[in-house]
């Protein structure tokens, strides 16, 4: 079989490898901080490219999960207004981690729990669990319900397949956003031209934002956030949350990312049902990064709710679970 999965020692951090041996692929995983998809390299145009950006060596002594790599939001993306939302008839106070707001959920810095992985007929393979009271053991509950997260990475060619599973393990209903904050580079190799690049995201409409939160009202998209027809990376700055989503036959919503100069794109899809927003975000610390973020859900979501607006907050009843699928790719034009 052309693939294989392997961990290395990195400090004192385990790292877990998957390896697609015919393509060269590989994908490098670290469950003991959010079980962040670091470092993912696929080919385009001829050679092994590295397209997740994370600082070099950052897996040894993680810090700032939500800058590097592929970090996993739950059980909620990007911002709860001031920490603090109400859930049938129960107030809840979360920490700020982003004062004054609390931002990007539990998961993204906790040590997952490993719980499958090898070679299969979609390739080599790793699976991981978080589940919600780990991050609170013994304390207050900061979350309605109790759930877990499942996450399987599959390799297989110049393919990543992302499966996730979300399940109610409690009494209760369970409300829950995911999102995933990714970090590509583009053009794909350093020093690459950046008018030479498109940015395609197929997104109609965007959440109106009163500093950062949004105040419930939707928008078709503005000239300077329309990405259907794509932006080149040169001079682009942005951070919006993006909805009304195009997608194809299969059911699937794909962003292209362009390098005209190579010939090559990296695409990214998932399921339009449930992930029905983009963020997408140009962080101060490259001209050449951006951040593509699949979301269930709009920022603050739980409070939208709560005042009669469709946010996208998913409930799950108990005993209930779902799933969804992201895959990643490169092609050569």
């Amino acid at each position: 079989m052309a693939c294989h999965v392997r961990t290395e020692q990195r400090g004192d951090r385990t790292v877990w490898i998957l390896n697609d041996t015919e393509s060269e692929a590989s994908a490098s995983i670290l469950p003991s901080c959010g079980f962040n998809l670091f470092d993912l390299k696929l080919p385009a145009a001829g050679a092994l490219r590295s397209l997740v950006v994370a600082e070099p060596g950052w897996e040894r002594i993680p810090q700032h999960p939500a800058k590097h790599g592929f970090p996993v939001l739950f059980p909620f993306p990007n911002r709860i207004n001031q920490g603090h939302f109400e859930w049938e008839g129960t107030s809840y106070r979360l920490p700020l981690t982003k004062p004054p707001h609390a931002i990007h959920g539990f998961a993204l810095d906790a040590d997952w729990e490993v719980t499958d992985h090898g070679e299969g007929p979609d390739g080599a393979f790793l699976s991981g669990r978080y589940r919600l009271s780990k991050t609170f053991p013994g304390g207050k509950p900061r979350w309605p319900s109790e759930g877990y997260l499942d996450l399987r990475y599959a390799l297989y060619g110049r393919t990543l397949v992302l499966d996730a599973t979300v399940a109610n393990e409690s009494e209760g209903d369970l409300p829950y956003g995911l999102g995933f904050h990714p970090y590509f580079r583009l053009p794909f190799g350093n020093g690459g031209d950046l008018t030479r690049t498109k940015v395609v995201i197929p997104a109609a409409q965007t959440w109106v934002l009163d500093e950062t939160i949004p105040t419930g009202e939707v928008r078709p998209v503005p000239e300077e956030l329309d990405f259907r027809q794509g932006k080149s990376m040169q001079g682009l700055q942005v951070d919006a949350v993006l909805t009304g989503l195009e997608h194809n036959a299969e059911g699937f919503v794909v962003c292209r990312l362009i390098d005209e100069a190579l010939g090559a794109e990296f695409r990214i899809g998932f399921d339009a049902i449930p992930f029905r927003e983009i963020v997408v975000f140009t962080p101060p610390f490259g001209d050449d990064i951006i951040a593509i973020e699949p979301y269930t859900q709009t920022t603050d979501a739980i409070n939208l709710h709560q005042r009669g607006i469709d946010a996208g907050l998913r409930i799950l009843k108990p005993g209930q679970q779902e799933s969804m699928r992201i895959t990643m790719g490169t092609v050569d034009c």
